[in-house]
């Protein structure tokens, strides 16, 4: 799998907006770690990790996966 080089894009759609909303970060990790850390207000927008040419990465359904898991001990 090819490494994924900054910038990365969070995309999301707030409630009520119809264009969705981007945040930028240097690299796939610090968009993990904010999506992680808003998880609870973010999860029902739509969120999407994109590359620097905003071409999707990781989709809403791939998050949710993740984020929605059981934790493991």
């Amino acid at each position: 799998m090819n490494t994924v080089t900054g910038p990365v894009f969070l995309r999301y759609r707030p409630e009520g907006r119809v264009a969705p909303e981007f945040e930028k970060f240097d690299d796939i990790d610090a968009a993990l770690d904010a999506l992680e850390a808003r998880w609870a207000e973010l999860r029902e927008a739509a969120p999407q990790i994109l590359d620097q040419r905003k071409v999707l990465l990781l989709s809403t359904e791939q998050l949710q996966g993740e984020f929605d898991a059981p934790k493991e001990d």
